[in-house]
C-alpha cells in the first residue's frame, strides 16, 4: 500500500469575502495548492445544513448541503446577483472569526434575491433539481414546515402535521392558508418556494 498524506481543513475556514469560507475560488485554489504540494487528500468536516446552534452534527438532512457554504460566484456570473449586493452586506467586523448569525442572514438575503430573479427570468434550475433528486422536495417541505413552526423540531409540531405524509402537505389547503398568513413577505416567499406552492 502506497503511503499518502493530506490536510484537514473545514471549508468554512477558507478565506472568503462573505464572512465564511465557501465552495468558490478559495476552495479551488486550495485544491491546486494541495496538488502542487504533493498531497493526496483534503479532509473536510460535514457540509450538511447546520442546526439552530450552527453545528452540522445535528443536521436536518444527510443529503442536503449547507447554503452557508454556497459561493455567490455562479450567481454573479449569471447576473442573478450583483457585486454591489454582496459587498453591501455586513459580514462581521473580524475577518478571522465567523459570525454565523450574520452569515446566515446575509446569505439567505442573497439567495432570496437570486431565486426571485431567476424565477422571474424563467431559469428552470429549481424544478430540474426537484425532479432529479426525489428526496429534495420532501426535504424542502420539511424545512418550510419547520420554519413555519418557528424552528421547532418535528415532534413538537401540532399533531395533524406530525401524522401527515410530508409529500401530501404541499396540497393541504389549511397549511397553504397558514403560509399566506405568515408575517414577513420574505419569509412567506421563502416558505412558499420550499413548499412548491404559489402564495
Amino acid at each position: 500500500m502506497d503511503r499518502s498524506s493530506g490536510i484537514l481543513l473545514p471549508v468554512s475556514a477558507l478565506p472568503g469575502p462573505c464572512g465564511i469560507g465557501d465552495l468558490g475560488k478559495a476552495a479551488r485554489d486550495f485544491i491546486d495548492f494541495l496538488a502542487a504540494a504533493g498531497q493526496r487528500y483534503w479532509q473536510i468536516l460535514p457540509l450538511n445544513p447546520p442546526d439552530g446552534a450552527h453545528s452540522p452534527y445535528l443536521s436536518a438532512s444527510t443529503f442536503a448541503g449547507s447554503t452557508d457554504l454556497l459561493s455567490p460566484e455562479p450567481f454573479l456570473a449569471r447576473g442573478a446577483l450583483t457585486a454591489g449586493e454582496v459587498r453591501a452586506i455586513d459580514w462581521g467586523a473580524d475577518p478571522m472569526r465567523v459570525d454565523y448569525d450574520r452569515v446566515y442572514a446575509g446569505r439567505t438575503a442573497l439567495w432570496d434575491a437570486a431565486f426571485a430573479r431567476e424565477k422571474a427570468s424563467g431559469v428552470p434550475s429549481l424544478r430540474a433539481a426537484l425532479a432529479a433528486e426525489p428526496w429534495l422536495r420532501d426535504y424542502c417541505l420539511y424545512m418550510a414546515v419547520k420554519e413555519e413552526q418557528g424552528g421547532a423540531p418535528w415532534y413538537a409540531w401540532p399533531q395533524p402535521l406530525r401524522d401527515r405524509d410530508p409529500a401530501a402537505l404541499a396540497h393541504d389547503p389549511m397549511l397553504v392558508k397558514r403560509l399566506r398568513r405568515l408575517r414577513s413577505s420574505r419569509q412567506r416567499a421563502r416558505s412558499a418556494r420550499r413548499f412548491g406552492v404559489d402564495v
